[in-house]
């Protein structure tokens, strides 16, 4: 009976703090339609990265208690996501079709008061932003496991979009399938990409398989789903769109598998103080080429986080290097060292300057 009686006191203390919550976000939306009045009078961008990263920032030094640091960040983005909308809805473009992880990715930062438009390509993401049909894009640009996604990088060779966020999300890769059991599986439809992440499983699992490259994890399912004895392996999210089972969750042959997008549109992100920077850079054929694009960066102190080179495609052997640096763009060092490289090593295009999160 006492036990009854607790349950009822935390369950009414429960029901006061909604309450108090509720009225807080409706006070929260009214002081963001006031700044959605100033935005619009300055043609300012409804998207901040920057103010959202602080907001961020800030609420995690506050005083801890049980509600853990992951649940501040799916709150809040959804409460940002609201935000925007109450502001001026916005559109983005992710790689298609539903339900791949580039959607995933997109929900992941904008939240569900969000439209959402799936393009087919890389390129009509881009595209898409360029032509003002999307405000943002999400598109991939590299896997922990299976490393850079190139066509990525070759589209920032002849866009002007800039790179205004990044995301990080966790790859967990599932069977699906109509059928109930591994040995019914006849054929497996796949990405190529996923295909690498989880060739060790489906050696092992479904070794007689027929293997069907598609061109998006959600083009698998949808396949897997006209199939008989087809599977695919993608999102669990795929199963509830195209109707599937979930035979086998974690398929992926690495446990710590993550994918990084960035969120790309026309304008750059604020400084937040914690920042991260996307070059490209067109080194001048000559013997030393790549140690001036280096040197520079150790001169001023700037730490590199990645650097990945591509073919140019306008002469054979000339190089496109992308290379990622901790700082904002217009930090000194960081300037500093851009104006360096510029002058030693050959062309240098800011991508973006845009929050670590």
């Amino acid at each position: 009976m006492k036990r009854k009686k607790d349950l009822s006191q935390y369950r009414k203390q429960i029901d006061a703090v909604d309450k108090e919550i509720v009225s807080l976000l409706h006070s929260r939306a009214e002081s963001v339609k006031k700044i959605a009045q100033l935005k619009n009078s300055a043609s300012m961008e409804v998207y901040d990265p920057a103010r959202e990263a602080a907001v961020l920032e800030n609420l995690k030094k506050i005083k801890k208690g049980p509600f853990p640091l992951k649940g501040i960040d799916a709150v809040y983005n959804e409460i940002f996501s609201v935000s925007r909308y109450l502001q001026r809805g916005i559109t983005v473009a992710y790689l298609g079709p539903i339900a791949t992880y580039s959607h995933l990715a997109a929900v992941k930062r904008f939240g569900k008061m969000t439209n959402y438009s799936p393009s087919g390509s890389i390129k009509e993401v881009f595209s898409e932003v360029e032509k003002g049909n999307a405000d943002y894009g999400c598109v991939p640009i590299e896997n922990s496991t299976e490393g850079a996604v190139n066509y990525t990088y070759d589209m920032f060779a002849d866009s002007d979009l800039k790179i205004c966020s990044e995301i990080l999300l966790k790859i967990e890769h599932c069977l699906l399938s109509k059928e109930s059991r591994l040995s019914a599986v006849k054929t497996l439809f796949i990405h190529p990409q996923t295909l690498g992440q989880c060739r060790e499983w489906i050696e092992s699992n479904i070794p007689g398989a027929v293997i069907k490259e598609v061109s998006s994890n959600s083009k698998a399912a949808l396949e897997a789903s006209k199939t008989k004895g087809g599977a695919a392996i993608a999102a669990e999210l795929a199963a509830e769109i195209y109707g599937l089972k979930v035979l086998v969750k974690s398929v992926q042959d690495m446990t710590d598998n993550y994918t990084r997008f960035f969120i790309i549109g026309k304008t750059f992100s604020k400084r937040t103080g914690r920042d991260k920077t996307s070059i490209m850079v067109s080194i001048k054929d000559k013997p030393g080429a790549l140690y001036r694009l280096l040197q520079p960066f150790d001169n001023y102190h700037v730490n590199l986080s990645n650097i990945e080179s591509r073919p140019s495609k306008k002469k054979a052997w000339d190089y496109l290097f992308f290379v990622d640096v901790e700082g904002y763009a217009e930090d000194k060092n960081v300037k500093d060292a851009l104006e360096a490289v510029a002058r030693e090593a050959g062309s240098v295009k800011v991508l973006g300057s845009y929050p670590r999160f």
